[in-house]
């Protein structure tokens, strides 16, 4: 069994085409993973539930690898990524051939260049979009605990929100087998905890002039969805959870609005853990926000050393990175 001791460093990161659409995840270690690290990951802290959505391109380490137990997933839904120094050693011929006749593809690393997303900063906004205004409105009585008849109010000034919100609570996964008719109603389903988390994904929306999704919904829903399971994994209180949920969804508002996320979130008067971390990367969820951020690409020393100050053993980490995933991946998909 994989120690703690040896279990690599990894990053679990999408891979988008020219639209913006997540068409697969990339599993990278600091070193190619071996078949009993792989299958951790995959049976163990269950990316293989994931694979139905979106198939994974995993970097492995080919000498002595090993498909046998990866037998629970299908071939088409893991590709595996070998070394360009692999794939010309005559000596891993055989295992090259081993895993063709699984059913494996193989890839060089640099096949997947062109398909990897972008990371510069998309083009700030000159203008907010329809409704981010009011979402910022709702937010603040959100977060300042407003009267339940003032939240519905404003919900009600905006055709495209109303219908929203009625659509998710009257999905069959959140409300089965009851009708909500009323927007008071609705809002008293969904409760202010879930309302705030609707609010937040809802401002990263696409643009209603673009054909295309939107790039900072899923990435900000993957920061939000790693910063809670990181502080699951240390024991936080669930309202420091939601807090350090809060600053990963917030983490790139800076990039939505092409102003200081210190002035976007001014008027919401959230509480001073989520403005320490997010705007001063200060205290214990600026440490995981470092983290975090330093995610956004393959391993790196910087990484390690981030993932260390935040006391985040290496495997909570590859859980957390799974578990944050699997919401994110959810979300892509409604974008």
């Amino acid at each position: 069994m994989t120690s703690e001791n040896s279990f690599p460093l990894i990053t679990l990161q999408p891979i988008a085409d020219a639209s913006h659409v997540w068409t697969a995840l990339r599993l990278r270690g600091e070193h190619p993973l071996d078949t009993q690290t792989l299958v951790r990951i995959l049976n163990g802290y269950g990316l293989a539930e994931i694979l139905s959505e979106l198939p994974c391109v995993a970097s492995i380490a080919l000498e002595g690898f090993d498909p046998a137990p990866l037998a629970n997933v299908a071939a088409d839904r893991l590709q595996l990524a070998i070394t360009a120094t692999a794939a010309a050693d005559p000596a891993l011929e055989a295992d090259r051939t081993a895993l063709s006749a699984a059913g494996y593809t193989l890839l060089l690393p640099d096949a997947l260049l062109h398909a990897l997303p972008a990371t510069e900063a998309p083009v700030p906004q000159k203008k907010e979009a329809p409704g981010r205004a009011l979402l910022l409105k709702l937010m603040t009585l959100v977060t300042t605990d407003a009267d339940g008849d003032e939240i519905e109010a404003v919900i009600k000034r905006d055709p495209h929100l109303s219908y929203q919100l009625l659509k998710l609570v009257n999905s069959v996964a959140f409300a089965p087998g009851k009708k909500i008719t009323s927007f008071g109603q609705a809002i008293a389903m969904l409760g202010r905890r879930q309302l705030q988390r609707w609010l937040q994904l809802l401002l990263y929306a696409r643009q209603s002039d673009s054909q295309h999704a939107s790039p900072l919904l899923p990435r900000a829903a993957q920061r939000a969805g790693l910063m809670e399971a990181l502080s699951k994994r240390r024991q936080f209180s669930r309202e420091m959870q939601d807090h350090a949920f809060m600053v990963g969804m917030f983490s790139l508002l800076d990039q939505l609005f092409g102003i200081p996320v210190a002035e976007v979130i001014k008027p919401l008067n959230l509480p001073d853990p989520v403005v320490q971390g997010l705007v001063l990367g200060d205290g214990p969820l600026g440490v995981l926000l470092v983290a975090v951020v330093a995610n956004d690409g393959p391993p790196t020393p910087a990484l390690a050393e981030a993932v260390r100050c935040a006391a985040i053993g290496l495997e909570d980490w590859a859980a957390a990175q799974v578990e944050a995933m699997r919401w994110a991946v959810q979300v892509s998909k409604e974008a």
